[in-house]
């Protein structure tokens, strides 16, 4: 069972960040299927998928652990460990894609982006269910 409430305002901007980024990744995947559409400039289109996905998993996780009253250390480590694991993915193990820290840049930019929305969440968000 829950043990906070979110405030409306904050599950709004949680709803608008989270499908903003699911239609960067799309933007991305239909550029990837047909190359005629560039819905985005390619410097962009070339690393935004790290940065949604990284996002989006970050803020997922960090909401649900907020709302069942968990601490921002099991996110900020967690975050930490996304960071870790797209520099070490993009520099040592390129096996989907070349080797590209840019990449890991653009994933590292989307958790720090989560986070600063999850610490307002923690600090002005969150109401205890009564």
């Amino acid at each position: 069972m829950a043990k906070y409430e979110v405030k409306k305002k904050y599950v709004i901007i949680y709803s608008c960040i989270f499908f903003a980024c699911f239609l960067l990744a799309l933007c991305r995947w239909l550029n990837s299927i047909y190359p005629n559409i560039v819905l985005l400039p390619n410097a962009i289109l070339l690393h935004i998928t790290n940065f949604s996905l990284s996002l989006m998993l970050l803020l997922t996780f960090g909401f649900t652990v907020l709302v069942f009253g968990g601490t921002m250390k099991t996110i900020t480590i967690t975050g930490l460990l996304i960071i870790a694991f797209n520099i070490v993915y993009e520099i040592l193990f390129p096996i989907m894609n070349t080797s590209d820290i840019v990449d890991a840049l653009f994933g590292t930019l989307g958790v720090v982006l989560a986070y600063l929305y999850l610490t307002r969440l923690k600090v002005n968000g969150l109401i205890i269910k009564q």
